[in-house]
């Protein structure tokens, strides 16, 4: 007997960004997290880090992922990971972009969620940084 799976997955529109939170760490024991961000031209993520690794597997575009200050192209189809701590920041090379990143323990969600529910607050950018510093990301300085 199969089973029909019909959870709908939150979507966080942030930041010129849209994730969707295909799968939570409390759909997965903890292990992982899975997101899909489709992200247009000119929107992007500023250097950080953070204590869990992320896998990027580019699904249209490309995606520049500025692993340590170096350009760091993933070409459609292709897959990179980013060790916990490795200063990166996803931005899309060239257009629009549409990527999945797993975390891995999970729990990256939160920073997601936590941008969406202070969204009156996003245009501040002293704010965006003190809501995803409080999610464990650090804005690389």
């Amino acid at each position: 007997m199969s089973a029909v799976v019909n959870n709908q997955p939150e979507v966080c529109n942030v930041l010129g960004d849209s994730i969707t939170l295909r799968l939570t760490k409390e759909q997965t024991d903890g292990k992982y997290s899975v997101a899909e961000f489709a992200t247009p031209d000119g929107v992007g993520q500023p250097p950080h880090t953070h204590a869990w690794d992320e896998t990027y597997l580019v699904l249209e575009g490309e995606l520049n992922l500025n692993v340590n200050g170096e350009t760091t192209i993933v070409p459609t189809g292709g897959c990179q990971q980013v060790k916990a701590g490795v200063v990166h920041a996803p931005t899309p090379n060239g257009g629009f972009c549409r990527y999945v990143m797993v975390g891995q323990p999970g729990g990256v969600e939160a920073v997601f969620q936590s941008l969406k529910a202070n969204e009156k607050d996003l245009n501040d950018m002293a704010k965006v940084v003190e809501i995803v510093t409080k999610q464990g990301v650090n804005i690389a300085g």
